[in-house]
């Protein structure tokens, strides 16, 4: 026994020595808790008839089963779709909307949704209010501790940079807002974060702007669209993205919509939308270094989101990032010791009938990256036409004399859209120099490496005018995804109840499917499988026909 009490001491000692403490760190909820303690409790929300029916007075259990989730008792906020605290979402948390006071420079309440909080008395500090925020967009859970309240409070008490005027939000009958941060980065402190944003949708619309703005600082941003009922597998809130597992979770789960290195005002050309379809889930990447040795930065996204009816299009806009490596991009890596090392890679499928009409096209490295430049593939597989000279500025407007990894140029062939037959293709090449003696790998962080081209086309060119529009609307066969390689769905409207034949046809325009179903009044979608079909990578056009309606589109297979 004597022995047992000499080594736990001893333990104990050294434990204590080195900083290590038997009591359990403090949770970010416990934090905020402690808030309301200090703030609401008195007189306010505790008691029998607490104001507001919330009590703030109860065990850490018991308050957050008071917040999370749940429903405002006051109309308006119930009205807005506001929860009490909605993990992920700071600005539909009514709790924090109430107490928000002029933390930023627009308002979060409405007049009627009541006094701001704590009533009568003088505003919670921006520190307090910032930890509350915090809390809710890293997604509000009771376990963890999102966020260093030492960082938060030397930022206002004045060790910060300032932060980005916000963006004006469209019209709603133009389009909607996305917009989440701050989230702060301690001096020379980089940080990459995905964050799942419900859009709330309540129809289907179509796509035809975009409009970033971000800080100056970012390394990148990047739109993604999950797959239908996909996003569930992915927690609310911010998620840091730890190594390329995380990212990749994202990737197969979702399409691409775009990635951007500045800020960015993007609109489609005429005839060319994306679709976001009713209450399609987004996730926003956000990738940033704070360079600065001695100041706080507080990094935000807004992102303005302009829609169009379904059917307006005349296209689907596709994006589609091309690696080197293909489908295994951690094959890339730069030995140390070297300098101006060239790697290159092709993009083509040979006896392919596929054409891409490209709209737009982006480099993407890290800082080992010296030059970037994509050409056309002649049919001998040697360089053809330079198309991409990654020596531009970030908006292709001139040729600047070298590459900045950082804003790469963002080319949009806005006159004419770039044909490429793809069973000639694309070769992507980019140059390196690794002055260091360590091999450097492909990873997320800018002292990895990448080597990446965006692109974004559609499948046919763009000659819409008046009549083909008017064409589409009356006509609107739709299928997603499309191109597909499992599963896709036809989605077309009924105009009254009946009987429709359903056929598919191939390039030869031999029938290859057919089927016959009853419909009934409104939007209607039948899911088909390629496998199941027996169906050969290709082209296929698919044809509705009824008494009431005749209809047709086509979808490409691989």
């Amino acid at each position: 026994m004597a022995l047992f009490h000499s080594k736990t001491f001893i333990l104990i000692a050294v434990l204590l020595f080195t900083g290590v403490h038997f009591s359990q760190a403090q949770t970010s909820f416990e934090r905020v808790k402690t808030i309301f303690n200090n703030n609401c409790t008195v007189g306010c929300h505790s008691g029998s008839s607490p104001d507001g029916q919330l009590n703030l007075a109860g065990s850490v259990a018991e308050v957050f089963a008071e917040l999370n989730n749940a429903t405002p008792v006051n109309p308006a906020a119930n009205n807005a779709g506001m929860k009490l605290v909605d993990p992920g979402y700071p600005n539909r948390s009514f709790l924090f909307a109430k107490i928000a006071s002029d933390i930023d420079s627009y308002d979060h309440t409405t007049q009627a949704m009541g006094s701001d909080m704590p009533l009568g008395l003088p505003p919670l500090a921006y520190k307090d209010i910032e930890l509350v925020r915090q809390w809710i967009l890293f997604g509000a859970d009771t376990v963890s501790d999102y966020v260093d309240p030492q960082l938060i409070e030397d930022f206002y008490a004045g060790e910060g940079m300032t932060r980005i005027t916000p963006l004006d939000a469209p019209d709603p009958s133009e389009g909607f807002q996305i917009h989440y941060g701050p989230f702060f980065l301690a001096p020379l402190e980089e940080q990459e974060y995905f964050y799942k944003y419900n859009t709330r949708l309540p129809e289907t619309v179509e796509v035809n702007r975009i409009e970033t703005f971000i800080n100056e600082e970012s390394h990148h941003t990047a739109l993604y669209r999950y797959f239908p009922e996909a996003d569930t597998n992915f927690a609310p809130g911010l998620r840091p993205v730890q190594n390329v597992l995380v990212a990749a979770g994202v990737y197969y789960s979702s399409d691409i919509i775009g990635q951007w290195p500045n800020s960015q005002d993007l609109v489609l050309p005429e005839g060319a939308a994306f679709r976001f379809s009713e209450n399609v889930v987004v996730d926003l990447n956000y990738h940033i270094p704070n360079y600065s040795t001695d100041s706080i930065l507080a990094a935000e996204f807004y992102m303005n989101v302009y829609t169009q009816p379904e059917g307006t299009a005349q296209q689907e806009m596709i994006s589609a990032p091309m690696y080197y490596g293909g489908s295994d991009p951690t094959a890339l890596t730069v030995p140390g010791n070297t300098t101006d090392s060239v790697y290159t890679f092709a993009t083509f499928e040979t006896d392919t009938t596929y054409t891409w009409y490209i709209w737009s096209m982006m480099a993407h490295t890290h800082q080992l990256g010296q030059d970037y430049q994509v050409f056309k593939r002649n049919p001998n597989g040697t360089k053809g036409e330079n198309i991409y000279n990654g020596h531009y500025d970030a908006t292709y407007s001139f040729d600047q004399g070298y590459y900045d990894w950082q804003h790469p140029p963002f080319r949009t062939f806005d006159d004419e859209l770039l044909e490429i037959d793809f069973s000639e293709g694309l070769i992507h090449e980019a140059t390196y120099s690794n002055p260091n003696p360590e091999t450097v790998w492909f990873g997320l962080q800018t002292t990895d490496e990448m080597f990446v081209t965006y692109i974004q086309y559609v499948e046919e060119p763009l000659t819409i005018g008046i009549e083909e529009v008017e064409d589409l609307k009356s006509n609107p066969l739709k299928i997603y995804p499309n191109p597909s390689n499992g599963t896709f769905t036809l989605v077309f409207e009924s105009m009254e109840n009946g009987i429709a034949e359903v056929s598919m046809f191939n390039d030869l325009g031999q029938e290859v499917y057919r089927t016959t179903s009853s419909f009934g009044i409104g939007k209607q979608k039948m899911t088909l499988d390629k496998t199941e079909l027996q169906l050969k990578e290709g082209v296929y056009f698919v044809r509705v026909n009824s008494d009431s309606m005749s209809m047709s589109t086509k979808v490409v297979l691989f």
